[in-house]
């Protein structure tokens, strides 16, 4: 029988600009937990960007006619709105408070930009380059622990029709973030044709079960026993995420006529 742990780790509250890894392993030692060959450790994206100083106080933000332009369009708050027009890689539209954006190729509100878990009027960035923060964190726990590990750093997001946040990954290193199942049969011997498995975001998922989004001050979960392979094979965007002009959620409500059609029944 294969048994899956979900292994939290506390790690007191902490502010921006500080030693990432030497947190993780202090609060591991605290926590009496230890760090195991073949383990993967997720970590929150937020709880990253804090330690790389990604903390922007809104009341010195410079405000620009695009920002102030998406503010008057979505109702945002005209600092935020800045923000968020300076950290997308494309707005798409919105509803009121909240701009549907593309931020390293999630599809994320405000462009990944969290209010919650920081000091009053300030919001937390995402890392500044997610893959190679997980590389180095890698490499880190390696040189410090002698293990070898995986890392998946995390955020949440919303899905599509449905209520509430769920996991996903922005960045991993040690493992690949994607199973491709193509070409394998099913129970009833029937090809799959296009499966691919999000295994990164499975474990993003899974890790924010404990995690929470209020003060569980759980940033860092140790997933042991997932079988899946620890390799030294440098992980890839591309592994993880397609092309917004690829993406069937995408696609399917900017091109298609249904939408228009439905509401013309409505």
């Amino acid at each position: 029988m294969t048994r899956i742990e979900l292994i939290e780790v506390k790690v007191e509250r902490k502010s921006a600009n500080f030693d990432l890894v030497d947190v993780i392993l202090d609060a591991i030692r605290i926590n009496r937990e230890e760090v195991l060959d073949g383990d993967i450790l997720a970590i929150s994206s937020k709880f990253v960007a804090m330690a790389e100083n990604r903390v922007v106080n809104l009341s010195k933000v410079q405000l620009t006619e695009r920002g102030k332009r998406l503010s008057r369009e979505l109702g945002i708050a005209p600092p935020l709105a800045e923000l968020v027009e300076q950290e997308a890689d494309l707005v798409f539209s919105g509803v009121e408070g909240l701009a549907l954006a593309v931020k390293d190729h999630v599809l994320t509100p405000n462009a990944g930009i969290d209010r919650t878990n920081v000091f009053p009027n300030h919001v937390i960035l995402f890392p500044r380059h997610p893959f190679e923060s997980a590389k180095s964190i890698r490499s880190a726990i390696l040189k410090g622990v002698n293990r070898s590990v995986g890392v998946v750093l995390t955020d949440s997001r919303l899905m599509p029709t449905r209520l509430g946040t769920t996991g996903v990954a922005i960045a991993v290193a040690g493992i690949q973030a994607s199973k491709d199942e193509r070409g394998r049969k099913d129970l009833f011997g029937n090809i799959l044709r296009v499966t691919q498995r999000a295994i990164a975001d499975d474990i993003s998922s899974a890790a924010q079960l404990l995690m929470g989004e209020a003060d569980e001050g759980i940033p860092l979960v140790i997933v042991r026993g997932s079988g899946i392979e620890i390799s030294d094979r440098e992980a890839k965007r591309d592994g993880m995420s397609v092309d917004y002009k690829d993406c069937i959620y995408v696609r399917g409500l900017t091109d298609s006529s249904l939408i228009k059609r439905l509401e013309g029944l409505a």
